[in-house]
């Protein structure tokens, strides 16, 4: 339980809002891999994405939402596959909305912060090879060239890839996600292709862009990472010792190999033996973490992929989200050290949130994270915003709409897809007010309160 008897304060200007992806919750990214994917009936509770949250057409409703709950960043993504839905062919309305929808933002004082890219592509471009294909990289960089001088001057933090791991480990080798592959040696590739990608992005963006949003100096750039604290599942005995081995081969294939090429410019082991990526050395102005469990490594075949949810062993006694994830909030400050030490650059949290339908044990995950990162930031780490995974609940990929991260409730299946905020919602509107953790905050919702006391001004 959290302690309750100091105020923790954050610095001033610090960013505090939420996180969103476009094909989650846009609605009808009708010509994208995953649209097609998804009619092929292998999502977990049988849904498509469809209309998703309607945010499309809903964003000014839900920009109203935003505001209420205080947010001063707001995370959302573009669809490629929107945006260029042939080859060759972009979509000027689907430009100028999403115009629209950033100058909505910035018009509220909301800063923009964009993805690029969540892991969805263009069909056309998926079934050219996606990124495999052998023009991969050129056929994103003319996307680049098209969008980057479109939204430029509305957007204060750009994100090039999120969790660019994903694609690799989900995509390409455990054959969890399209194009469901269980390839090494692709896997292999399109981690490289993919370093190279966010190495074009990160130059374009500097070059293309003269006058960010952020009006106080050249565009901020980075991605956004998928982070775990990663430890053997024993803490003695005799599988200890290969257990620890285990648990640094996890982490060294899920993120660490990442982030090492991304400061060294060259692509290191174990998905490649130091071949130098051009532009690629130190090519982030910020990191962004994205932070949910722990993985307890044990010697177990399952262990070695970290992108299937319930696909790890949990210690007895230890607390799970509804996805079957450790919820370890220490592991939270190792990590933004860890992150901090390997860059040495700005953080801003881009995900982190709870799998938690009842929304009680969301509160308790978002105190318990925030005191840690309050902590990191005490013992150096620089970092600058939150934002929580994730506003609503939306189509969370393969699993689909059962799982439900969102501060704000919304059933797919309501026909008026109402928001109905949560009670961490009013919290989160609280912490934000007040700029951190007061000792009120923390007496009012660590305790085993009532579900549905939402603030009134929440009220439908």
């Amino acid at each position: 339980m959290p302690e309750r008897s100091a105020r923790r304060v954050f610095p001033a200007g610090f960013l505090w809002g939420v996180a969103t992806a476009g094909h989650q919750v846009e609605g009808n990214n009708t010509h994208s891999n995953w649209w097609a994917w998804e009619q092929q009936g292998l999502v977990k509770d049988a849904t498509r994405s469809g209309r998703a949250c309607d945010y499309w057409n809903r964003f000014r409703t839900d920009h109203d939402l935003l505001q209420k709950i205080g947010c001063n960043v707001f995370r959302l993504g573009i669809e490629w596959a929107r945006i260029e839905p042939e080859r060759d062919r972009f979509d000027p309305e689907a430009i100028a909305h999403y115009r629209r929808i950033l100058e909505d933002l910035q018009r509220r004082g909301i800063r923009v912060c964009l993805t690029l890219n969540h892991w969805v592509v263009p069909q056309w471009f998926a079934a050219a090879g996606s990124w495999l294909a052998p023009d991969a990289l050129a056929r994103w960089e003319h996307f680049l060239l098209r969008v980057i001088p479109e939204f430029g001057d509305l957007v204060d933090l750009w994100i090039t890839l999120n969790e660019p791991m994903v694609p690799v480990l989900a995509g390409y080798l455990a054959g969890y996600h399209p194009p469901c592959r269980r390839r090494p040696l692709e896997a292999a590739r399109v981690f490289r292709v993919l370093l190279e990608a966010h190495a074009l992005a990160y130059t374009c963006i500097h070059n293309l862009v003269a006058h960010p949003a952020n009006g106080d100096g050249p565009p901020r750039v980075g991605f956004a990472g998928a982070y775990q604290w990663v430890e053997p599942y024993h803490d003695k005995g005799p599988l200890l010792p290969l257990e620890r081995v285990l648990s640094r081969l996890v982490a060294r294939v899920s993120f660490e190999a990442w982030d090492e090429s991304v400061v060294s410019g060259r692509v290191q082991w174990p998905w490649g033996m130091g071949r130098e990526i051009p532009g690629l050395a130190g090519s982030v102005d910020f990191i962004g973490v994205n932070y949910y469990m722990r993985i307890s490594t044990r010697l177990d075949a399952g262990t070695l992929s970290n992108v299937k949810s319930g696909g790890y062993h949990v210690p007895p006694g230890v607390e799970t989200s509804e996805m079957g994830w450790q919820i370890y909030p220490p592991g939270f400050r190792l990590v933004l050290h860890a992150v901090r030490r390997r860059f040495g650059r700005p953080i801003y949290i881009t995900e982190n949130g709870c799998c938690d339908s009842g929304d009680r044990q969301r509160r308790r995950y978002i105190l318990s994270h925030l005191q840690q990162l309050h902590q990191a930031l005490i013992e150096g780490c620089d970092i600058r915003g939150y934002m929580h995974w994730s506003f609503t609940d939306n189509f969370e990929w393969r699993e689909g709409f059962a799982k439900r991260f969102g501060l704000v409730a919304m059933d797919h299946d309501d026909p008026e897809l109402r928001r109905r905020p949560r009670p961490s919602a009013a919290m989160l509107s609280e912490i934000i007010a007040a700029n951190g953790l007061t000792p009120e905050i923390l007496e009012r919702y660590s305790a085993d309160i009532e579900a549905g006391c939402i603030a009134a001004r929440f009220a439908d």
